[in-house]
């Protein structure tokens, strides 16, 4: 979903060159040193641990919220503030007042980031940030960002950025296997029903996001299996071709990193390696084999 606010074009249908600055949150797991490499603002979420709240990414380290997790701490999250959004807009717009801001976000069906952002902008009352919905999570909203940056950096009108962004979140797919279902049906991610029915079948189905909320793929009764299929899945997209891919993992960075390799053996493509943030890994827990995959445009 795309929140516009103008249209500004030159009577030649083309907007003048200008900066354009890419707004982002914490959900997106990035990899490492990108934001800093390529001046992208990350607005932090906050997760907690027995009611002490942290700055996601910055106050508590990957590790160090999972090890206090998987000890039986108790977890939650909370979206930015309004005012923290208008913050990190107007330090951009204080720098750059001719220029424009592209802000991606989590899926507003999975938190009340984006309407923070939408609040904060209009505590501005501002026209020159351009909000974007990804309807999706970790580096299903990396990706639109990485994607945006690239145009950004080349040159591209506001525009373009925006609508490139958008089709981008549109063809991208994400696919998780998950050892354990407490985490995710305690945080009311997947129906209480769903997570008892696979506790006692004793099924690993694969989940995805389905317009923005978690959704079941397929229900193999193994992991074993489960894997199987997300091979034939990940075979599939790969016929049709891929413009990124990548694996996300919490606390099992080894067997991540093994399937990882097997990928880059079958097909002989990039692909991106990353840590599950803790405000995603709070509602899906430590345990957790992601798959991230944003297809080509269509020909």
């Amino acid at each position: 979903m795309l929140l516009w606010t103008r249209e500004r074009m030159h009577p030649r249908g083309k907007e003048p060159a200008m900066a354009i600055h890419i707004v982002t949150d914490s959900m997106a797991c990035l990899p490492q040193g990108y934001a800093q490499e390529h001046g992208v603002t990350v607005v932090p979420l906050r997760v907690s641990l027995d009611g002490e709240y942290f700055r996601d990414g910055i106050d508590i380290t990957n590790d160090e919220f999972y090890r206090r997790l998987v000890a039986g701490a108790k977890g939650g999250s909370t979206q930015p503030s309004p005012e923290e959004f208008a913050s990190a807009y107007g330090a951009i717009l204080e720098r750059d007042p001719a220029g424009d801001i592209v802000s991606l976000h989590v899926s507003s069906r999975l938190s009340g980031t984006l309407n923070a952002a939408l609040t904060g902008r209009n505590q501005l009352e501002t026209v020159h940030v351009q909000l974007v919905d990804t309807w999706n999570a970790g580096l299903g909203i990396a990706f639109p960002v990485m994607r945006a940056v690239e145009l950004a950096e080349a040159g591209v009108p506001l525009w373009q950025v925006v609508a490139e962004a958008e089709a981008l979140c549109l063809r991208t797919h994400t696919y998780f296997v998950l050892d354990s279902f407490t985490y995710i049906e305690r945080g009311g991610r997947i129906g209480k029903a769903a997570a008892i029915t696979a506790s006692v079948l004793k099924i690993k189905p694969i989940l995805t996001f389905t317009q923005g909320v978690t959704d079941v793929e397929d229900r193999p009764r193994t992991k074993k299996v489960a894997l199987e299929r997300l091979w034939a899945i990940i075979d599939k997209h790969v016929q049709k071709g891929i413009e990124y891919i990548g694996f996300q993992y919490g606390t099992n960075r080894a067997e991540v990193e093994g399937f990882q390799r097997e990928f880059t053996s079958r097909y002989n493509l990039p692909s991106i390696l990353a840590q599950i943030e803790p405000v995603l890994g709070n509602q899906v827990g430590p345990d957790i084999l992601g798959v991230i995959i944003s297809e080509k445009k269509p020909q």
